[in-house]
């Protein structure tokens, strides 16, 4: 018998967002000794290419045989192979059986779980950052971990394509700056860099996407926007979560003085300011985040306020009017009682009683307005916008 899941949030997914991706508590590597390496068959099959370069030049080639790699060694003074996606663990273990990598390390580069950190293997230096990947409708990042040796740089992205490293690539062909220039330490810089200046992209879009809600809320309150807040709040705090353990992985690069020297710690403490800018702009728009939410809530409470205090007014209104339309709608028989219903026989009976009707509806209308309870504000559901004034 065929199973259908249901998702009751479907009609509201696009305001809600993609569902949290759900960490498996036991997976396929419970049980595996240290340094095993375990393919995701989800993940896409890897594509590595791999740049050659040195101050005189660089070579640019698409890898399909690690074996290539050796020629590129041997003809430049630095390598830098990058593997996007991790489909195909055989090239895993084959690029990290040509560069020494230690198996724990490959383990974590399987393993797109890991938080931001700096491990020192010997010669190598592995470096794990999450790496942003700002789309419409939400924000995510992929996994992007480096080793670094002493002449190369081995990079392995979690997914294939679209990733922000363009910015260096374009500098190792048009020689800008001085990566050509330089060894391993400042590619491994340059890549960090590269990453954590990225996020600035992806908050600039958060924030837009916070000032047009807060624009939402005081003008046009819409019951859509409560999720639309908690999707930017949700983004927010993945955003956090990734860029949190960013700050002690660039801290404990700094401590690495075998590894890099004044001057390249010097590059270092500068992107570590760029993260806590980074940090600082999130806890910004988290708070102001929060408020929104809080101002919503107000501004709904008022709505509603507003509708519960008209509603009062008229049903106020055409209480004593259903009284007196009570009182002439009893059916006593003037003809057995002159005090039963005398204004039956009135020539201006009905117009008296609608009258009577029109005075007491207008003296409850003089007084609501009289008190302040009538005003613009108070009735009017459509606020408008003080800069159009």
């Amino acid at each position: 018998m065929t199973r259908f899941t249901i998702d009751p949030l479907k009609p509201l997914r696009p305001l809600l967002g993609q569902p949290r991706r759900k960490l498996p508590r036991a997976g396929p590597r419970v049980g595996l000794p240290p340094g095993s390496i375990v393919v995701d068959p989800g993940h896409p099959t890897a594509v590595a290419t791999a740049f050659g370069y040195g101050p005189d030049g660089f070579e640019e080639r698409a890898i399909t045989d690690v074996a290539q790699l050796d020629e590129l060694r041997a003809r430049w003074p630095l390598l830098w192979l990058n593997v996007d996606g991790l489909g195909d663990g055989s090239l895993i273990k084959a690029v990290g059986e040509k560069f020494s990598l230690h198996p724990l390390a490959l383990e974590d580069v399987t393993d797109p779980n890991q938080r931001a950190k700096v491990e020192p293997y010997g010669d190598t230096t592995f470096i794990v950052i999450p790496m942003p990947r700002a789309t419409a409708e939400s924000f995510e990042t992929e996994q992007l971990s480096i080793f670094m040796g002493k002449d190369f740089v081995v990079t392995f992205q979690e997914r294939v394509g679209g990733d922000c490293l363009d910015p260096c690539r374009d500098r190792i062909r048009f020689k800008r700056g001085r990566v050509r220039t330089s060894g391993s330490a400042y590619l491994a810089y340059a890549l960090l860099d590269n990453v954590i200046d990225s996020y600035f992209p992806a908050l600039g879009t958060l924030g837009e996407r916070l000032d047009g809600l807060e624009e939402r809320i005081i003008f046009h309150t819409h019951a859509d926007a409560i999720f639309e807040i908690r999707a930017v709040k949700r983004d927010l705090m993945r955003m956090r979560r990734a860029v949190w353990p960013v700050r002690d992985a660039v801290t404990t690069l700094m401590m690495l003085e075998s590894v890099f020297d004044a001057e390249h710690r010097l590059y270092l403490r500068d992107a570590f300011d760029h993260v806590i800018r980074v940090m600082d702009l999130l806890d910004t728009d988290r708070a102001v985040a929060s408020d929104l939410m809080e101002m919503y809530m107000a501004v709904s409470n008022n709505r509603l306020g507003e509708v519960t205090k008209v509603l009062t007014i008229i049903a106020t209104i055409f209480i004593p009017l259903s009284f007196i339309a009570s009182i002439y709608g009893m059916n006593f028989d003037p003809a057995d009682s002159p005090w039963n219903m005398p204004e039956l026989h009135w020539t201006y009976g009905y117009p008296f009683a609608l009258g009577l009707m029109a005075l007491v509806a207008g003296s409850f209308l003089l007084f609501f307005w009289r008190r302040g309870w009538l005003g613009g504000s108070f009735l009017g559901s459509n606020r408008r916008d003080p800069r159009e004034d």
